[in-house]
């Protein structure tokens, strides 16, 4: 069944980096909100939708996974196509690029990954 001693022992280290995760996703969620908001209720604002492609260093196909649901998750972007390590990502607004390319989604997931590579 693949169960050991050292899966849990990496799962149990790794606690505090999921949560850490949990709280850094419903920050950039509110943020995202209070950046779509005046989109949304301001006749003057016009957004300027763009789609992007960006090249993650994220090796796991999991955590892949987790950086795009996450970036569909904040208003404003939706993870168009995930392929290998490529991610097709739209944009309401081209400001939203920002938080996108340099995500702290994948800095965070990296740092998931780090214990599995040294097993």
């Amino acid at each position: 069944m693949g169960w050991s001693p050292a899966k849990d022992r990496f799962l149990v280290k790794k606690c505090g980096c999921l949560v850490s995760y949990a709280g850094i996703l419903i920050v950039e969620i509110i943020k995202a909100n209070m950046a779509v908001i005046p989109m949304i209720v301001s006749a003057n604002m016009e957004p300027e939708p763009v789609i992007v492609r960006i090249r993650t260093k994220l090796q796991s196909k999991t955590a892949r996974v987790l950086l795009a649901n996450s970036i569909t998750l904040t208003p404003g972007t939706i993870t168009v196509a995930l392929e290998g390590d490529e991610l097709t990502i739209h944009c309401l607004d081209r400001s939203f690029l920002d938080g996108v390319v340099d995500s702290s989604f994948e800095k965070a997931l990296l740092k998931l990954e780090e214990g599995r590579e040294k097993k």
